[in-house]
């Protein structure tokens, strides 16, 4: 088993934290600065120690200048970057962060072994050191029997778990992902996200940027939404879909014998917001939004009014309606 940070030994606080993080692009026209675009406008954001943490946004969100800043391809203009307490800069602290960006950029004409040979130099990483700890990642990663082999004729799924070997050489204590899954297919997603969870279980803080909630929803215990350099919301999957539960249910019920007036019977119980019936073969499909009244009172009342109730699906709110509703928030 690799072993990239001793949980045990952690403080079991923030690992990571940005505070008031502001990054703003010129605007040029004729040589001129005309205008600003304000990527982050403080932006706030805690990682827990060995968490698995999604940080999601819309395009342009700023998630992408977040990273390069967190991972030292830009520069703040202003706010504190820190890890684990210290302040992050271009000398300091950078050596304990791993990065997978979402465009893969390894050399072509070398080999699998050669490239963690010519990235863990950059580290200052021994030659045998490489070599045996590049081999454990090559050979957990899938890529033991081709270490020989040019970069070149990799498949896309290759060359990423190739890249996160190099962003892990190094032993880091937080592993950056930019859309890890980006152009691969349901097997390779399946495999990195395997992989994503064996490495967080052995004590590896992630911080995992995706346009997929699905995955997201999967993987991670906590996110964080921003939106237009902002954060809207950070806590706990569970807490941030039981408040969307809150809001209000949605249920879907199967029905027979259902009448037209049947659906204005239903709209008119004190706590039904919304209510749709459709065709379903023989049956009738209802989708009924609850707030404040119970599955069990509105089934009640369908049966007092003379339905045949076949099922009852009460819908567990998921990640997107919880993105989509926070960003809304926003404006």
């Amino acid at each position: 088993m690799l072993r990239f940070y001793n949980r045990e030994a952690a403080c079991n606080g923030v690992l990571l934290e940005l505070e008031d993080v502001q990054k703003g692009y010129p605007v040029r026209r004729w040589g001129r600065e005309v205008s600003r675009v304000e990527a982050l406008r403080g932006l706030d954001l805690s990682v827990p120690e060995g968490a698995m943490f999604g940080f999601l946004g819309p395009n342009g969100a700023g998630k992408t200048t977040a990273i390069s800043c967190i991972v030292g391809i830009l520069r703040a203009d202003a706010g504190a970057i820190r890890l684990d307490g210290e302040p992050l800069d271009a000398t300091s602290g950078r050596a304990e962060i791993g990065y997978l960006p979402e465009q893969v950029g390894l050399h072509g004409h070398l080999t699998a072994e050669e490239t963690l040979q010519f990235y863990g130099a950059f580290h200052g990483l021994a030659r045998d050191d490489i070599d045996a700890h590049g081999g454990e990642l090559l050979g957990q990663l899938g890529l033991a029997g081709e270490t020989t082999r040019a970069v070149r004729g990799f498949s896309l799924g290759m060359r990423k778990r190739l890249a996160l070997a190099v962003a892990l050489l190094h032993r880091p204590r937080l592993l950056v992902l930019d859309e890890p899954t980006s152009g691969l297919d349901p097997r390779g997603v399946a495999a990195l996200r395997k992989l994503l969870r064996q490495f967080n279980s052995e004590g590896l803080t992630i911080l995992l940027s995706s346009h997929v909630l699905a995955e997201v929803q999967l993987l991670c215990s906590e996110v964080a939404i921003v939106h237009r350099g902002r954060l809207v919301r950070q806590a706990p999957v569970d807490e941030l879909r039981n408040a969307v539960a809150d809001a209000g249910q949605r249920v879907t019920l199967k029905l027979g014998d259902f009448l037209p007036k049947m659906l204005a019977t239903v709209e008119a119980l004190d706590g039904v917001t919304e209510a749709q019936a459709s065709p379903d073969g023989r049956h009738t499909r209802l989708e009924v939004q609850l707030a404040g009244l119970t599955t069990a009172a509105l089934t009640s009342a369908l049966v007092d009014a003379g339905a045949l109730v076949f099922s009852v699906a009460p819908h567990e709110p998921t990640l997107e309606e919880v993105f989509l509703a926070s960003t809304e928030e926003e404006g």
